[in-house]
C-alpha cells in the first residue's frame, strides 16, 4: 500500500505546475506575472518547485532532443575519418567551440557509429565480430595490435565476438571496464548505472573502484562510480528482448525503465520525485508503442502523468 501523502506538501507541487503552464503558455498577462510574484514570495517551497520545473525544462530547451536524428551518415571506417578531419577543420572549431566548452563534444561528433531514436542497427567489425546497436545508442571502436577495444558511449549494445588470443575484446562504459572471456553479452548505460549481462560463456568486469567480477552464462552485475553491485541471475531472453521489438522489465526500478522507454520516443520523460526512482516495475511493452508504458505505470504503480507538451512528460508521485 502507498504511504499517505501530506496534502501540504502536494499544494504547492500543483500549484507551481499551474503557474509553469500558464508562464510558459505565450499569453501571460502583467497581472498574471504580478501574482505569480507574490506566490513565489509567500514560502521557499514554491520557490523550490518551480525552479524545479523551470529546470527542466530550460534543460530540454537547451539542448533539444540530442536522440534525434542528425541527417548524418551513421559512421563506417570512411565517416570516421570525415569525423576527424571535421573536427581539425577551422569552421567546425569556430563552430563549435562555445559549445564544447560547456558541455564537451557531442556523442554524434565522438562516435564510429551510433543509432537515432527508436532505430536499430547491426554491424560487422573488422575482426570479424558482430555488434547490435539498440536505440540511442553510440559506440567508438579502436582496435590495435595488442587488444579491440569498443566505447559505450551511451545506450545499450549487444557483442558477439570473434576469438582472438592474441587480442582481448574489450568494452568500456563508464569508468569501467568487461573483457570478453568467451561470446555473447550486452553492456547496458542506463542513467548513472551500468549493467552487463552474459548470454554465452563469460566475461569479467572491472567497476571504477577496481573491484571486479567474473558472470557466467544468466548473470548479471550493476555498476556505478561507488563500485560493483551484487551478481545476479538473468533471464536472457528478457535482456535481448529489445532486438525482437520487445522491451520485458522483471523486478526493474523505474528510473531504469524510463531510460529505456525514452530511447524509444521524441522528446523525454523525466521523473519529478525521487521517491518513485526505485519503485519495482514488471511488464511486457511493445517497442512500437513506447507511451503504453506510461499508462501501465498510472494504473500499476503511485504515479501521476503529467504532459506538458508532446515531447516533455513528466512522471510525480500520485
Amino acid at each position: 500500500m502507498a504511504e499517505a501523502r501530506d496534502p501540504s506538501k502536494e499544494r504547492p507541487k500543483d500549484e507551481a505546475l499551474a503557474w509553469f503552464v500558464r508562464l510558459t503558455s505565450g499569453e501571460v498577462t502583467a497581472a498574471e506575472r504580478s501574482a505569480h510574484a507574490t506566490w513565489m514570495a509567500a514560502s521557499p517551497l514554491h520557490r523550490k518547485e518551480y525552479e524545479k520545473l523551470a529546470g527542466i525544462w530550460s534543460d530540454l530547451d537547451m539542448l533539444s532532443d540530442p536522440r534525434v536524428p542528425r541527417g548524418l551518415p551513421l559512421a563506417n571506417h570512411t565517416s570516421a575519418i570525415g569525423r576527424r578531419s571535421f573536427l581539425t577543420g577551422g569552421a567546425a572549431v569556430l563552430g563549435v567551440a562555445g559549445y564544447v566548452g560547456l558541455n564537451g563534444l557531442p556523442d554524434f561528433l565522438l562516435s564510429d557509429y551510433e543509432t537515432g531514436t527508436a532505430e536499430l542497427r547491426d554491424l560487422a567489425l573488422a575482426d570479424g565480430s558482430r555488434v547490435s546497436l539498440d536505440a540511442d545508442t553510440a559506440i567508438t571502436v579502436d582496435f590495435i595490435d595488442n587488444r579491440r577495444a569498443v566505447r559505450l558511449l551511451r545506450g545499450r549494445a549487444h557483442f558477439e565476438v570473434a576469438k582472438d588470443a592474441r587480442r582481448p575484446f574489450i568494452v568500456e562504459a563508464g569508468a569501467g571496464t568487461t573483457t570478453a572471456l568467451g561470446t555473447r553479452f550486452v553492456v547496458h548505460r542506463w542513467s548513472d548505472t551500468v549493467t552487463v549481462s552474459v548470454e554465452e560463456s563469460a566475461v569479467s568486469v572491472m567497476a571504477p573502484d577496481h573491484s571486479s567480477a567474473v558472470l557466467q552464462v544468466g548473470q548479471n552485475v550493476s555498476y556505478g562510480e561507488t563500485g560493483l553491485g551484487d551478481v545476479g541471475d538473468v533471464d536472457v531472453l528478457s535482456e535481448t528482448a529489445w532486438r525482437r521489438g520487445k522491451l520485458i522489465f522483471k523486478d526493474r526500478p523505474l528510473r531504469q525503465v524510463i531510460a529505456d522507454v525514452n530511447r524509444y520516443r521524441a522528446g523525454t520523460i523525466r521523473i519529478v520525485d525521487s521517491e518513485l526512482d526505485n519503485l519495482r516495475v514488471s511488464g511486457i511493452f511493445e517497442i512500437a508503442n513506447p507511451d503504453g508504458v506510461l499508462g501501465a505505470l498510472s494504473a500499476a504503480l503511485p504515479v501521476r502523468v503529467l504532459r506538458l507538451t508532446d515531447y516533455l512528460v513528466l512522471l510525480r508521485a500520485a
